[in-house]
């Protein structure tokens, strides 16, 4: 799946979930990024795209110093600051849709999250769901059970099909006019 369709997925429903617009900004921020970010382990990916635009081949020590912010700033705790650099050590490590593709992978992303406040919290959680739950429908599939091999799909999508693009406009639609209500 496109990563703009896993982002209006995710935004989509983080918008119908969150209750007040004083928490609109920051859970539609998680939610996005939560969306974009188990594709960080492949180069061609949007996030990290956009990421390297600004830090070019200084990307992976720019997150660890970014991890490095939070935890010194109280965002992470020390284990979330540990989880977090073993999260994106493994995502420049392995292949493309393994570990951060997998339940492992979103149990650490949600311990990391952990301590963090639950307005962030619950929306990063649906982005990375979403995320995985759209990649499912993929003709590749995912390893839910990663480091073991087998593959879950129901390969109803191809990444880029008409399909994907209209799954995607469709919910950017949906959420143009559900923040349009919570706006209003």
């Amino acid at each position: 799946m496109l990563g703009r369709t896993h982002a209006a997925i995710a935004l989509t429903l983080a918008a119908a979930a969150i209750k007040t617009p004083e928490q609109l900004i920051s859970g539609l921020a998680a939610a996005a990024a939560g969306s974009l970010l188990p594709d960080i382990d492949t180069p061609g990916s949007t996030l990290r795209y956009h990421l390297r635009k600004y830090t070019g081949i200084l990307l992976f020590p720019v997150l660890t110093a970014a991890g490095y912010l939070l935890f010194k700033r109280g965002y992470f705790s020390l284990y979330s600051f540990v989880l977090y650099l073993i999260y994106i050590t493994l995502a420049f490590l392995l292949p493309h849709r393994t570990f951060t593709h997998s339940i492992l992978g979103f149990a650490v992303f949600m311990f990391i999250l952990s301590g963090m406040n639950r307005y962030i919290l619950l929306p990063a959680a649906v982005g990375y769901g979403t995320h995985l739950l759209g990649d499912l429908l993929i003709s590749a599939g995912i390893p839910l059970f990663y480091p073991l091999s087998k593959n879950f799909k129901i390969p109803l999508i191809r990444t880029g099909s008409v399909l994907d693009i209209l799954t995607g406009t469709t919910f950017w639609a949906i959420f143009a006019v559900t923040i349009y209500q919570k706006l209003i």
